[in-house]
């Protein structure tokens, strides 16, 4: 349900606040990522508009109802009214990312996993061990491609654990290239296409980063080249939580073409096909 009005009372402890009605007054709660995010402008007489569940729950000592997403806060005075949050503007950053000219690259990597007798106090570093890259031009067409296992550095990385979970056998590491050769791949389609990077989650992105620092070489990409993508379909969405890479186009109605396989190549052609998706459900909206 949507819900208008003024914050009257809130209590940032149990996360709590309370809008008055004509009639009565109610509660509602927010989560802990929420509070965090929005703690900051959440005060008394802000102006707020926004979803939450229908059915109230005991919350602490009340009643209240768990905040979805909000749309919009403002704060009111006479002088000027400040916009702390619009979902709108929001949504516009959204499309203007969407709808970049130029080369895409779709970008996914899977890492060396602890061994399962590890120890927390251990020294473990997550390392790439296998990418999948897609490459296409400024009319969404495929123009280059790659796909490799790499050779980890830390030899504690290659464990039963982590071949379970991407897949494959030991044996089939004799096939893997060295870090280098990814690295100078991975550089040289950024000279050669100059473009922006979508990955899945921020994962790829720490992970990356920590493996330029781990072989003491010059970053081959910059923070400014990469677009989270979930993070901009949860932002655009309100969603709280993570949204899984294979079930992102059920929330456009639409059935993933391939099957999860655990193969990075794989992941990257379904990262684009859920950014063409939600572009082309985006600009429809924005045009209606």
């Amino acid at each position: 349900m949507e819900v208008c009005g003024r914050i009257r009372n809130i209590n940032h402890k149990d996360r709590t606040f309370e809008i008055a009605g004509k009639d009565k007054v109610d509660f509602f709660y927010l989560t802990r990522s929420q509070i965090k995010k929005f703690s900051g402008y959440l005060q008394e007489g802000l102006f707020v508009h926004f979803l939450c569940k229908e059915q109230a729950v005991i919350h602490g000592d009340k009643k209240a109802r768990e905040v979805i997403s909000f749309i919009k806060m403002v704060q009111t005075s006479r002088r000027e009214n400040i916009v702390f949050f619009d979902m709108n503007m929001v949504r516009k950053a959204a499309a203007k990312i969407l709808n970049r000219e130029g080369n895409k690259m779709y970008l996914d990597m899977e890492f060396t996993m602890p061994p399962k007798e590890f120890s927390k106090n251990s020294f473990f570093i997550h390392e790439i061990i296998r990418y999948g890259i897609v490459i296409e031009n400024s009319d969404g067409e495929i123009i280059d491609q790659s796909c490799s296992l790499v050779k980890p550095m830390y030899q504690s990385g290659l464990n039963e654990r982590t071949f379970n979970f991407i897949g494959v056998e030991e044996k089939e590491m004799k096939n893997a290239i060295s870090y280098k050769k990814f690295y100078k791949l991975l550089a040289s389609y950024i000279e050669l296409y100059n473009p922006t990077i979508y990955v899945w989650g921020k994962n790829d992105m720490l992970v990356l980063e920590s493996s330029y620092k781990l072989h003491k070489l010059t970053p081959a990409t910059t923070k400014m080249q990469f677009v989270n993508l979930m993070q901009l379909l949860k932002n655009y969405l309100g969603q709280r939580t993570d949204i899984g890479l294979f079930n992102a186009l059920t929330y456009f109605d639409k059935e993933v073409g391939f099957e999860q396989d655990h193969n990075p190549l794989t992941d990257a052609l379904v990262t684009r096909e859920v950014f063409h998706t939600f572009k082309n459900y985006v600009n429809e909206k924005q045009r209606g």
